[in-house]
């Protein structure tokens, strides 16, 4: 794996290494390993962020974010009371790419990569229903989405799913996971999110969040989909 010091990531995004540490323990940057106190940075999730950045406008608030991938994936959208703000959002969707959404929607959750013991553990937390799986969870556990997709469902030991707040410290306490860049990707929402008390997330949710691995195939699928369901909406 490719590494990147903190201080040239901090040259490569045009922001101060403060920020860069910031995104980095939010998720936003995968940290590759640490070296006392100081952070190592893959190489490849700094590069995709450069990309990302290029990208005119604000992100957009989680509660939009939400909207907007309900909205391609033709779910109901009744947490937004104003007509006139889902009108300019489908306006937004209708003349935005993939890559722009994914910009646009980075607010839909926290990120952490964590690491947890024991063998069979990540494959529990889907099945066990602690997560909600998207990314290439949802493409091993929720029926049709590999094909969706064009991914093999094989098991790739690894989780990737979405945990209300109210529960990630107990989950974290139960699997003694720690923050160490691992295999487990908790993406946190707020309690009050409309699609965290169901199994299956919009499927505009699993694309954006496959637009983020570190696998090329998957973050190739997940663009791709997710244009599909733009050029669909418009």
């Amino acid at each position: 794996m490719d590494e990147m010091t903190v201080h040239d990531a901090a040259a490569a995004l045009s922001v101060t290494q403060r920020q860069v540490t910031r995104l980095a323990r939010a998720g936003s940057i995968t940290i590759a390993r640490e070296v006392g106190n100081s952070l190592l940075l893959n190489s490849a999730s700094v590069h995709r962020m450069v990309q990302s950045s290029r990208h005119p406008g604000r992100p957009w608030s989680p509660e939009v974010s939400w909207a907007a991938l309900a909205l391609l994936s033709q779910c109901k959208v009744d947490w937004i009371a104003s007509p006139t703000q889902i009108t300019r959002l489908k306006h937004r969707l209708r003349r935005s790419s993939a890559a722009e959404v994914a910009y646009l929607a980075r607010n839909r959750a926290t990120t952490h990569h964590m690491e947890t013991w024991g063998e069979g553990d990540v494959d529990v937390l889907i099945r066990g229903g602690y997560l909600a799986a998207t990314g290439i969870s949802a493409i091993i556990h929720v029926p049709k989405t590999a094909a969706r997709f064009g991914l093999s469902s094989a098991r790739h030991g690894k989780a990737d799913g979405y945990i209300v707040d109210d529960d990630f410290d107990n989950v974290v306490e139960q699997f003694g996971m720690l923050s160490q860049n691992g295999d487990v990707t908790l993406r946190v929402v707020s309690a009050l999110n409309p699609f965290f008390r169901t199994a299956t997330l919009p499927i505009a949710a699993v694309a954006v969040d496959l637009m983020e691995s570190l696998d090329t195939r998957q973050r190739s699928a997940g663009t791709r989909v997710l244009q599909e369901l733009l050029d669909d909406f418009r």
